[in-house]
């Protein structure tokens, strides 16, 4: 395999594929999900000058956060001459003076990007008192993704506590920059790399859509109302957490396969009121894929993530075992071929929904998005800076309903965190409910009786949900 090289700087710069789908289809589309906002709580003795100058390294140190697209008609960056500084505000509301805070760094990190003159960087201080601050850093989302978002915080630390220390940073060595990625994803996907590329992915699509409907509907949604994002939570406690990756590691897989398994398992008994057999048991869901798998990805900030249709074929004399030997098929598959991003698929398929993620997210179609990578406290990886004492917090920003429902998954110290999201027009909450106990029920099940089928768990007969 052949390095990634360094393309010369005296030319346009190109962008991706997956920048590209995003500039010729939603450039003018403003809304909140089109950026990533990160909040730390910092308590101790912080010198905001120190951090400035820290803000100002890191940002020379990634071309990704100095990238802007200054041309409607020409698909090319340029790199920003001018570094955007550290601003800095005073809260002095002398009651919820952290709240205040949130509040006016969520107004800030809601604000437009332009994406013609940029920065798609900013950072944003709010000092609560002399020795406890709150640190908003936010990036437009066509630069940056939730890995780099990891290293865009692991490097700013670093580099803070080396200065603040005297001495020089030790921060891995970038080999490229994103737009050498962008130049080399555009050299290397072409010609028979492409076409096996894409070979795979029509194949594997064939009869759904790019981005594939979930086919569940509930008729007690809200249809015609705003829609608002709702969450509901179960935990899998620690004692269940260990059974399950224990049945995974002996079927040599993970507990992510498992719970997807268990995901398909519940989407499947709700398609049986509304399809017959075949159709009910070919389930797609829709999720990301990190996109990292060459060396010189590792450490470099960019917008390298891409999504895939997750597709599997079963039915109700399918064991649970069965069913989750053939997601983790599905889903190493996906990762073998996760090199060519959803956009370019989607591009060469020539299929209508392209760009539909950034053209009118209203009105995607309602599809079930499965974050299988169980999140980490990624805090855990920063460096420590010595006399502060560093913590994540949540910025709170509203966001953008997409599709129709989200489950994601969060390592708690007690266990693992099923996290449901949907939407309130399409699906009320007695059925999100019911949904994920049936997700938490598979899972109890499976790991209890593995080779019972997926009807049998349903008692016997598979119920209908209407």
């Amino acid at each position: 395999m052949s390095a990634i090289p360094r393309y010369p700087r005296d030319r346009p710069l190109p962008v991706s594929f997956t920048q590209e789908e995003r500039l010729t289809t939603g450039r003018h589309v403003q809304f909140v999900n089109n950026k990533i906002a990160i909040g730390l709580l910092i308590e101790g003795p912080l010198d905001a000058d120190l951090l400035d100058r820290a803000v100002t390294e890191l940002v020379e140190r990634h071309e990704a956060l100095r990238l802007t697209f200054p041309d409607e008609d020409v698909l090319r960056a340029r790199l920003l001459a001018e570094l955007p500084a550290l601003r800095r505000i005073r809260v002095d509301d002398s009651e919820q003076r952290l709240e205040r805070a949130l509040a006016l760094l969520a107004e800030d990190a809601c604000e437009p990007f332009d994406l013609a003159e940029g920065p798609l960087f900013r950072t944003l201080l709010a000092e609560l008192e002399p020795d406890r601050h709150v640190l908003c850093v936010t990036i437009d989302h066509v630069v940056t993704d939730a890995w780099s978002v990891r290293v865009v915080l692991s490097d700013l630390l670093t580099i803070y506590r080396a200065r603040a220390a005297g001495t020089t940073p030790e921060l891995p060595e970038l080999p490229v920059q994103y737009p050498d990625f962008a130049e080399w994803e555009r050299d290397h996907l072409s010609g028979a790399v492409l076409e096996r590329q894409v070979g795979y992915w029509r194949k594997k699509l064939a009869g759904i859509d790019p981005i594939p409907s979930s086919g569940l509907t509930d008729p007690a949604g809200e249809p015609g109302g705003t829609p608002r994002l709702v969450k509901l939570r179960a935990l899998l406690d620690q004692p269940k957490v260990d059974r399950l990756t224990g049945l995974a590691a002996a079927e040599g897989t993970s507990l992510i396969v498992l719970v997807s398994a268990a995901v398909k398992a519940a989407m499947w008994r709700r398609r049986l009121s509304t399809m017959d057999d075949a159709e009910a048991g070919d389930v797609a869901t829709f999720g990301s894929l990190a996109n990292r798998t060459r060396p010189e990805t590792q450490h470099l900030v960019g917008y390298l993530a891409t999504v895939a249709a997750f597709r599997t074929v079963f039915d109700g004399a399918t064991s649970f075992r069965e069913l989750a030997l053939r997601e983790a098929r599905t889903l190493w598959e996906a990762m073998r071929h996760q090199r060519i991003p959803h956009s370019l698929i989607m591009r060469e398929l020539g299929h209508p929904q392209y760009g539909a993620r950034y053209r009118d997210p209203a009105r995607l179609p309602s599809y079930l998005n499965f974050d299988f990578d169980l999140v980490e406290d990624s805090s855990q990886e920063w460096p420590e800076v010595p006399g502060l004492r560093v913590r994540p917090i949540a910025i709170p920003m509203p966001e953008v309903p997409r599709g129709g429902l989200r489950v994601l998954g969060y390592r708690r110290p007690d266990g693992v965190e099923l996290e449901l999201r949907y939407r309130s027009d399409r699906y009320g909450a007695p059925w999100a409910a019911e949904f994920l106990d049936d997700v938490i029920r598979v899972l109890d099940l499976g790991v209890d009786a593995p080779d019972t089928a997926l009807a049998d768990m349903f008692e016997a007969t598979v119920r209908v949900v209407r």
